[in-house]
């Protein structure tokens, strides 16, 4: 019977083809993101806040911008009215 080394999904997922498809994935994902971003922007700061960062294995989409939960998720107006979100980090998931 054969045996697979313990490590062997670590070792697949560092080899240079599939740490490349994973990074390219990312940027296709971080793309959607950004599109709905730009879609409903109002000056900008969010869209340009969104950014990745490939890790060994993994590539993380993030915002920088100090609104960005309330841009994505929603938020209370100053008035009590609900403001929606705009999802546009789920639209990366899709």
């Amino acid at each position: 019977m054969a045996q697979l080394d313990s490590s062997i999904a670590s070792i697949v997922a560092h080899m240079p083809g599939v740490v490349e498809a994973v990074s390219a994935e990312g940027e296709r994902r971080a793309a959607r993101v950004r599109a709905v971003a730009a879609s409903r922007q109002h000056t900008g700061d969010f869209l340009r806040s969104i950014k990745t960062v490939d890790q060994s294995t993994d590539t993380v989409i993030y915002s920088d911008d100090p609104a960005a939960m309330s841009i994505n998720y929603g938020h209370q107006a100053p008035d009590g009215s609900r403001v929606e979100g705009i999802h546009a980090f789920e639209a990366g998931l899709a």
